[in-house]
């Protein structure tokens, strides 16, 4: 894979899962009737990001030990 389409499918990641995790913020915001604030959301959005991340590397390195 080349290096332009190897960053381009990062960004995507990145971008869908910043979208997903700010949809899901909003969303349990919303269910337990929290103020939306832009601190919380944005350390929402990092959390799901890194967790997002963690997940993908966990499941590379089990990819690659296979």
């Amino acid at each position: 894979m080349g290096w332009k389409k190897r960053v381009g499918k990062e960004l995507v990641w990145f971008f869908v899962t910043a979208l997903g995790g700010l949809s899901l913020w909003l969303f349990l915001f919303d269910i337990l009737d929290v103020d939306i604030d832009y601190v919380p959301l944005v350390v929402g959005v990092i959390v799901t990001l890194i967790f997002v991340y963690i997940v993908r590397l966990t499941l590379w390195v089990f990819k690659k030990n296979m």
